[in-house]
């Protein structure tokens, strides 16, 4: 992979330069030679597709795509990568409001990406926050209170995707697979990681009446229900911001509410149903057990 070659002064005693195993001429005025990339769209489809042999899914793939592009869409003309692009990428980004989780996801992409262009010695392991640190978790309460919030601000669309990620167990990545025909059968075939692993999702009957309504309403015929303007999958940033704005009119963190944290309060509730019926199941086995003791009993 080539690299360009940046000639600067630099104090100190001369010093070799050996890029792509060449060395680099001395010169007057004591030289310095930085490595540098140039960020082209051959090199991000290279990327993609390195990504896709190792199973990525469709969905990943877009994802990392959509970022791939906002990193390209921030450097500047000549499209250039060097040490310190990183960290003035995270700051830009975290100027831009993002959340430390969606920073943390960025940052993953970029590490990947120069891990790529064969320059780990520019990623970065500064994330906003500590792996392992405890995240918040968004109760029951609070997803109710963003579906009401959703309907008082009249953003069916928000609750819909609220409902569906919190409500039926969806992860972001599976929305495109949530299509009108899918609604119309009331069972959504999930695959995930290439079609190596699926997954059938049986829809709520209550949300699965008010995705036909909506269905009917936006004039869908086929495809994903949650589309963009060209009729395409809606893009992760969408989706996010749609939840963001009803999270500070519900008056929930961000950190909490969000795909992840749904997904999660999803997971939870579905936990604590398990653990009540196993508790109800212990406890009818140790009646049955009681009875066959007082029955047929040793003392009996």
């Amino acid at each position: 992979m080539q690299d360009i070659l940046h000639i600067g002064r630099k104090s100190g005693q001369y010093s070799e330069r050996y890029v792509c195993g060449v060395p680099q001429k001395k010169g007057a005025g004591n030289l310095e030679v930085e490595k540098m990339e140039c960020l082209t769209a051959d090199r991000v489809d290279s990327y993609l597709k390195s990504l896709e042999e190792k199973g990525r899914s469709s969905s990943s793939l877009e994802s990392y795509r959509r970022i791939l592009k906002g990193i390209y869409e921030f450097l500047p003309e000549e499209k250039m990568i060097k040490e310190g692009t990183g960290a003035g990428w995270k700051a830009h980004l975290e100027e831009q409001g993002f959340s430390p989780a969606t920073v943390d996801c960025r940052i993953s992409v970029w590490n990947g990406l120069v891990q790529y262009l064969g320059h780990r010695e520019w990623q970065m392991d500064d994330f906003c926050r500590e792996k392992g640190e405890a995240q918040p978790e968004l109760s029951r309460t609070e997803y109710l209170r963003m579906l009401s919030a959703a309907k008082h601000m009249e953003k069916e669309k928000s609750y819909l995707l609220i409902k569906t990620l919190g409500g039926a167990g969806m992860r972001i990545q599976e929305l495109p697979q949530l299509t009108v025909e899918a609604v119309v059968r009331g069972i959504v075939e999930l695959e995930y990681h290439n079609g190596r692993q699926r997954r059938v999702l049986h829809l709520p009957e209550g949300l699965r009446g008010e995705l036909q309504g909506y269905i009917e309403r936006e004039g869908l015929r086929n495809g994903p229900v949650f589309c963009s303007p060209d009729g395409g999958p809606m893009a992760r940033s969408s989706i996010n911001y749609l939840i963001a704005m009803v999270s500070r009119e519900a008056h929930v963190g961000e950190g909490k509410a969000n795909p992840r944290g749904l997904w999660k309060m999803y997971q939870g509730t579905c936990m604590g149903i398990r653990a009540n019926v196993a508790s109800l199941i212990e406890q009818a086995y140790q009646r049955i057990a009681a009875e066959e003791q007082l029955a047929i009993g040793w003392d009996a």
